[in-house]
């Protein structure tokens, strides 16, 4: 079966050092169209949900205060992790998330940036037409 461009773009991520889980969210719904672990006690649902709400409210934080640009990186950092969210939108009107969790022990964090910043987010996952938003979509 040929690989999906979410699992083309997640096994990329996975070469992370310190990668635990990866996963692309439909920004507007929450919902995660593709997901890669290595750690199981990491709730996915919940990191999911907890991406999105992040990169919403910030996004309306900075139209609040008129900053120019958009949303690119939220960065938090844990005791034993940090949470990389990046969005990007491969066509008009549809936007994803990009959620990485690494184990700050083993991962440097201005390399991960630095490799999901490289990564051409909107060319590796060309979406479906027949995705809500896509403009020939439903």
């Amino acid at each position: 079966m040929p690989e999906s461009p979410f699992d083309a773009l997640l096994s990329r991520v996975r070469q992370i050092d310190g990668f635990l889980l990866g996963c692309i969210i439909d920004a507007s719904t929450g919902t995660v169209l593709g997901s890669a672990q290595d750690q199981q006690d990491l709730s996915l649902p919940v990191a999911a949900a907890g991406a999105t709400d992040l990169a919403n409210v910030i996004s309306l934080m900075a139209a609040g205060l008129a900053a120019n640009g958009g949303l690119e990186d939220v960065i938090i950092t844990l005791s034993g992790h940090y949470h990389l969210i990046r969005q990007f939108s491969p066509a008009p009107k549809l936007r994803f998330l990009l959620l990485v969790v690494l184990d700050r022990e083993q991962a440097n964090l201005a390399m991960a940036l630095r490799e999901l910043r490289d990564f051409d987010l909107g060319a590796a996952v060309r979406p479906d037409p027949a995705l809500p938003g896509h403009p020939r979509g439903v």
